[in-house]
C-alpha cells in the first residue's frame, strides 16, 4: 500500500505533469505519515531527525558495513519524492551494507531549509547531516531522476568522500536544454532553482577513478496504465534523445558503465528495484576489494 501511495504521488508530479503546485508537499507529508502507519519498520530500520545546519532532515539509517550507500530521491529540489521512494531498494541493500535515505529540506517530513534550493546548498546540507549522523566516508551515492544531478554536485564538492555513483535514469542537463520547455507545474522560484542545479551539475567534475553506473530506462510499462496517445507519442519521440544525452555524458568517463533496461519506465525504483540492488551490490563489492588491496599494500 505504501508503495502504491508514493508511486501515485510521484507519477502525478514527474510523469503526468499535473499542476498541483503548493499542495504537493502537503500530499507528500500525508503519504509519508500514512506509509509509516501502514508499514511500520522495527528493529534495524529507524527514522531519525538529523541536524543539517540549523534545520532537521528526516533520515532512515539501516544496515551495517562499509561503504555506506546514500540514496537521493527524484523530483525537483524543493518538491521531490520523500525517502519512501527507496522502499523497494533500501531494505535489500541494507542486508549487505549500511544505508541512508532522507527527505530533502522542505520535502516529506523534513523541515524547510534556507533558500535558494540549489544543488550546492542541498549537498552542503546532506554533507552536514551525514557528519552529524556519524556516517563514515567514502560513500556510494545513488540518485534517481533529478537526484542524479544532485549527487553529481555532491561528488564534485566532496570528491574524497565518494567511492562510486549509481545514476538511475538521471535527469541530464543537455536533454533539458534541448527540450527547451519549462515544466508546467513548477513555480518561477523552483524553475530558477532547477536551472541553477543543472548548471552546477554541468560544472561539477566526477571524482577521478571512481566507478559510475548509469541506468537508462527505455520501457513504457508505466504509461500502459495511463494510455494517453499523445503522451505515448511524445515519450517515444523523446526517448532516443534521452538515451543520446546519457550516452554522450557517460562516454567522457573512463570508468563509466551504461546499462539500458527495456523492462521498466522512468520509475525504476518501483518497477525494477532488483536491478538497482544488483548494481549497488556490485559497486559495494568493488569498493571493498579496492579497500582490501590498499590495506594489503
Amino acid at each position: 500500500m505504501k508503495k502504491i501511495l508514493i508511486t501515485v504521488a510521484c507519477t502525478i508530479r514527474d510523469v503526468l505533469g499535473i499542476n498541483i503546485g503548493r499542495y504537493y508537499n502537503g500530499l507528500q507529508v500525508l503519504i509519508s505519515r500514512v506509509g509509516k502507519l501502514l508499514g511500520k519498520d522495527t528493529g534495524r530500520f529507524a527514522f531519525n531527525y538529523t541536524d543539517a545546519g540549523g534545520h532537521q532532515l528526516r533520515t532512515l539509517v539501516s544496515g551495517r558495513g562499509e561503504p555506506t550507500v546514500v540514496f537521493e530521491a527524484g523530483g525537483y529540489p524543493s518538491s521531490g519524492c520523500p525517502l519512501e521512494e527507496w522502499r523497494g531498494v533500501q531494505p535489500e541493500v541494507s542486508k549487505f551494507t549500511a544505508t541512508v535515505a532522507y527527505d530533502r529540506a522542505g520535502i516529506g517530513l523534513s523541515a524547510p531549509g534556507p533558500k535558494p534550493r540549489d544543488a550546492r546548498q542541498i549537498a552542503r546540507e546532506l554533507h552536514t547531516a551525514l557528519r552529524n549522523a556519524h556516517v563514515p566516508a567514502p560513500c556510494v551515492l545513488v540518485g534517481h531522476s533529478f537526484g542524479g544531478p544532485l549527487v553529481r554536485v555532491f561528488a564534485g564538492m566532496f570528491p574524497a568522500e565518494v567511492c562510486g555513483m549509481v545514476l538511475v535514469d538521471p535527469t541530464q542537463e543537455e536533454f533539458i536544454n534541448w527540450h527547451g520547455i519549462r515544466a508546467s507545474h513548477s513555480s518561477d522560484e523552483e524553475w530558477r532553482d532547477i536551472q541553477t542545479c543543472l548548471a552546477q551539475a554541468h560544472d561539477s567534475r566526477v571524482p577521478e577513478g571512481i566507478p559510475v553506473v548509469l541506468i537508462t530506462a527505455m520501457g513504457l510499462r508505466l504509461l500502459s496504465v495511463f494510455p494517453a496517445r499523445k503522451q505515448r507519442e511524445q515519450l517515444e519521440a523523446f526517448q532516443p534523445m534521452w538515451l543520446k544525452f546519457h550516452t554522450e555524458w557517460l562516454d567522457k568517463l573512463p570508468k563509466g558503465q551504461h546499462l539500458i533496461t527495456n523492462t521498466s519506465g522512468h520509475l525504476i525504483p518501483y518497477e525494477e528495484p532488483e536491478l538497482i540492488v544488483r548494481i549497488i551490490r556490485q559497486m559495494v563489492e568493488q569498493a571493498r576489494q579496492k579497500t582490501s588491496q590498499t590495506t594489503i599494500v
